[in-house]
């Protein structure tokens, strides 16, 4: 029974080091697609920023996806290693590292810097195309405004606040 456990543990472990690597590959493709939604704003490409958009949300279901996976496989690979399961990745590298484990360890630990790398810059780029598009959002209600008739000046409050002056 033993030696059957081993061989389900090198499987599942083996199984979580391409998840990983999984992970960061769809990361890296969401980054793009992010970065090709900002580039679709900036030239007012509805088309292909809808494809965009579709391409990202069918990128996040695999991810989802993804992590359902991960979870369910920590979870596993914890049971055998009779340990409670842990919320964090790095608890779980360091008992990799505490079983000789350590070159998964590392390779672990190494592409979850990376993966985390990663979603940082998606949000960041996430932050710029929100960024862009509630500028539009105010040009265009602007407009509107303008266009309704209704001219309208600015000035600030005392507490700094923009306030609306509407002229008749």
């Amino acid at each position: 029974m033993k030696e059957e456990n081993n061989l389900k543990l090198k499987l599942k472990l083996s199984h979580l080091r391409q998840l990983w690597q999984d992970f960061c590959e769809l990361h890296t493709n969401l980054y793009e697609l992010t970065c090709d939604e900002y580039m679709h704003l900036l030239s007012s490409d509805i088309d292909e920023l809808e494809l965009s958009l579709n391409d990202k949300k069918e990128l996040l279901d695999k991810i989802s996806v993804l992590e359902n996976d991960r979870s369910e496989l920590i979870s596993e690979i914890c049971e055998l290693y009779q340990i409670e399961n842990p919320e964090k990745l790095s608890l779980l590298i360091e008992v990799l590292r505490d079983k000789n484990e350590v070159v998964l360890a590392e390779e672990l630990s190494k592409r979850n810097l990376v993966l985390l790398d990663i979603i940082e810059k998606i949000q960041d780029q996430n932050k710029k195309n929100q960024f862009f598009l509630n500028k539009a959002i105010y040009s265009l209600k602007e407009l509107k405004d303008g266009f309704a008739g209704s001219p309208q000046y600015r000035t600030y409050s005392s507490n700094g606040t923009t306030k609306v002056n509407k002229t008749y």
